[in-house]
């Protein structure tokens, strides 16, 4: 056969025979197989040549035709239905579900059919896509399932899910007779539910979805009927002519919890008091802000009473008001002109509907009898009649003064005087104050020794002077029987002034001790200032280490007398602190000459003197402990003996010390740890433990010590040259930690630091 005829065609090669069908038996492979690679290029055994590769089925045109044509009958079909159907759908489902919100409502220029409106607010829950709300079409506003009006609204742009509503617009009144009784209704009640409808426009995602549907409700807080007015100012300028009464001003603020805010005008009040009608006030330019507390400036006159019951009722009025006492008085709406001229019905309805109730008082406390001065007050406690001190003074002056610029006559004053601490009346007095008793009331007991206190520890108190006085008044609203006028006066009292003191201590004895204690004899200055004088027996304080507030001990007074002056007071100082180390600090320099900063405390069990326990827990006294001076010389002088052989080999000296106690008593030495130094160097170091009594202000000698020398050829060197004079006098350095007790054998126990340079001769020798 020619060669053409040896290979396969490609119709042949490729499965198929002449007709173009499929021949399984003219594959290169089996049917059944099915992990053919086709990257392996296979010599076919009967033709001899390589197969060609397999194609896969996405690698045909045919494949991509066909996705194609389904992508633009998918996309015929969804893109309409996505547009006309499920966005309309998903906007609609947002705006219902969104929330509107509303911080402030403000209604000016009020017409019987309209009112212009600003809108602060927002909307909440606007979905994830940026978006334009169009309101094409009036909002409709009803309350109780009537329709109140309408009012237009700009549009407003969402991001982030919400909206910001800031806009002006007029809101037209389609049912005025509702609309009454929603003003009405609003000026009293807590809160109201507005349902708000219309069709608005959505502009998302580059659509405009018309004609959406809006229904929404709008909670808003009512004005609940102004609950919480209150006045700023009460004045009466002046007489009114013609004998009719007196000119009237009071500043109110009016609390208005709603949102809603509304421009008044001139509204006019009628005013009354327990059925006493008792004028008529104006206020111009009323505003009421919404959700804030809204001043008024009401003017106008109050009427002459001659009914003896409208004149009872002015006098409780205005002596409650010149006590400070609250009055509950009324205020009645009577009209509401927003432009100053013409009444507008739905508003005018409202406020004529509302009864305001004013609580009348000052809102600062009046003096009517002031400048009240007392001088040259002292106060003398006496333990024997506890809570009844002594009080006296030489003079005693007042001016008096009422509130109003109105004529007014004075009859009859009487009055009582109460001494008032903090708000609380401690005790009545006599006006006088010849040297008279002042009884501390009992439920004030606890009261007065705080004052007290505050006596002990401040530089001065200024306490009140207070009293009721009564009169009967002429004034142009009658005559009226004014009762319970207070008087208050600041009586300021030099205290003692502990606290600031810093108590200078003397004459320091340490003269015993105990196992539980150190006894330290002293004399402390309480210098006092003031014109008080003090009689509290014994009293015990704790003392503290000022720098680190560590328990020292007490300070003991025997008798506490402070009178005017120096004071300086023999005291007891009982030394037994918990910390070891403060301890030795405290003694170490006290040997020394050093001074120890203290601070001095004082508690309620300082004192058997009950009017003082209070003042005795405040007391806080800085002082300081001076230490003896001149500082004494513990160690006089030593002796030290040595030979070549211990110099050579152990190292070692034999050496006494002589010592001196300073103290007042005993001093129990029970063993040292010395280093020695000779000319700043290093000589060596005793430890050793041993009892030795030094007598107070006496004398005393040590057993023999060994004193360890270092070792080193300088050393020795040195040593040699000390000692090559027999009984050579030495000047050595010494740092000397002594463990003692303070009183004898079973005195307190203590480690005294004590350093002396340049001063211990001691005589040494080498034999």
């Amino acid at each position: 056969m020619s060669s053409s005829n040896e290979k396969l065609t490609d119709r042949q090669y490729n499965g198929q025979d002449s007709s173009g069908k499929t021949s399984a038996e003219g594959l290169p492979y089996a049917p059944e197989e099915v992990d053919y690679n086709d990257e392996k290029e296979a010599m076919d055994e009967e033709y001899g040549h390589a197969a060609e590769k397999r194609k896969r089925f996405y690698q045909t045109k045919r494949f991509w035709i066909r996705c194609a044509l389904i992508t633009i009958v998918v996309l015929a079909i969804f893109i309409p239905l996505l547009l006309f159907v499920i966005l309309p759908k998903l906007v609609q489902s947002i705006v219902n579900h969104s929330t509107m919100s509303m911080t402030q409502l403000n209604m000016t220029d009020a017409t019987e059919t309209d009112v212009k409106v600003s809108l602060t607010g927002g909307i909440a829950n606007a979905g994830i896509f940026p978006a334009t709300i169009d309101f094409p079409e009036p909002i409709l506003v009803q309350w109780e399932g009537k329709t109140l009006g309408s009012m237009r609204m700009s549009s407003v742009s969402a991001s982030g899910g919400k909206a910001s509503i800031v806009d002006t617009t007029t809101f037209t009144i389609v049912d005025k007779e509702a609309f009454t009784t929603f003003a009405k209704a609003m000026l009293s009640i807590k809160d109201f539910t507005w349902t708000l409808t219309s069709k608005v426009n959505v502009h998302a995602v580059g659509r405009t979805i018309k004609d959406v549907n809006l229904v929404k409700t709008l909670t808003m807080l009512g004005m609940n009927g102004f609950d919480k007015v209150t006045i700023d100012s009460f004045e009466m300028p002046g007489d009114a002519p013609n004998n009719t009464g007196a000119y009237v001003r009071l500043v109110t603020s009016m609390n208005n919890p709603s949102p809603v805010g509304m421009t008044l005008g001139t509204m006019v009040l009628d005013m009354f008091y327990s059925g006493t009608y008792l004028g008529q006030v104006t206020a111009k330019n009323a505003v009421l802000i919404g959700g804030a507390p809204s001043p008024l400036i009401l003017e106008g006159l109050l009427f002459r009473q001659t009914n003896q019951t409208d004149l009872d009722n002015v006098s409780v009025l205005m002596s409650n008001f010149l006590a400070g006492k609250v009055t509950m008085t009324s205020a009645k709406g009577v009209s509401v002109k927003p432009d100053g001229v013409n009444a507008v019905s739905w508003l005018s309805s409202g406020l004529l509907a509302l009864t305001l109730n004013v609580p009348l008082q000052s809102p600062v406390p009046l003096n009517v009898i002031r400048d009240i001065k007392i001088n040259d007050m002292g106060m003398i406690f006496n333990q024997g009649t506890p809570f009844v001190p002594t009080a006296s003074s030489n003079l005693v002056t007042a001016g008096f003064k009422l509130p109003f610029n109105i004529t007014v006559g004075m009859q009859n004053v009487s009055n009582t005087m109460s001494i008032v601490y903090k708000g609380k009346t401690l005790g009545d007095i006599d006006a006088a104050l010849t040297s008279i008793p002042l009884a501390v009331k009992e439920d004030a007991k606890e009261d007065f020794q705080q004052f007290v206190a505050d006596l002990t520890v401040m530089d001065e108190q200024t306490f009140a002077v207070t009293g009721l006085a009564s009169a009967i008044s002429t004034t142009p609203v009658g005559v009226v029987k004014l009762t319970g006028i207070p008087f208050n006066s600041n009586v300021t009292m030099k205290g003692l002034n502990f606290n600031a003191i810093n108590a200078a201590v003397t004459d320091v004895v340490v003269s015993g001790g105990t196992a539980e204690m150190i006894t330290m004899n002293q004399s402390v200055a309480l210098p006092n200032p003031s014109m008080l004088s003090v009689t509290g027996g014994s009293v015990l304080l704790t003392v503290y280490d000022e720098i680190t507030d560590q328990y020292l001990g007490e300070l003991s007074i025997p008798n506490l007398k402070v009178v005017p002056g120096a004071n300086p007071t023999p005291t007891q100082f009982l030394f037994h602190p918990k910390n070891e180390t403060l301890r030795d600090e405290f003694l170490s320099l006290y040997l020394t000459g050093a001074v120890f900063p203290l601070k001095v405390v004082g508690s309620e069990d300082s004192t058997q003197v009950v009017e003082l326990k209070k003042a005795m827990s405040l007391v806080k006294i800085s002082s300081s402990a001076p230490g003896l001076m001149p500082p004494p010389k513990l160690v006089t002088s030593g002796v030290a003996n040595s030979n070549l052989g211990t110099l050579l080999g152990n190292r070692q000296s034999t050496t006494t010390v002589n010592m001196i106690n300073p103290l007042a008593t005993d001093l129990f030495i029970t063993g040292q740890v010395t280093q020695v130094k000779w000319r700043g160097n290093y000589f060596g170091e005793i430890n050793a433990q041993y009892e030795q009594l030094v007598p107070a202000k006496g004398s005393a000698s040590t057993p023999s010590l060994i004193l360890q020398h270092p070792s080193g050829v300088e050393f020795v060197r040195d040593h040699l040259s000390l000692g090559r004079s027999r009984g050579a006098m030495v000047p050595f350095d010494l740092d000397v930690l002594m463990t003692v007790r303070v009183g004898g054998p079973n005195g307190y126990p203590a480690t005294i630091h004590y350093v002396q340079q340049q001063e211990i001769l001691t005589k040494m020798s080498i034999f």
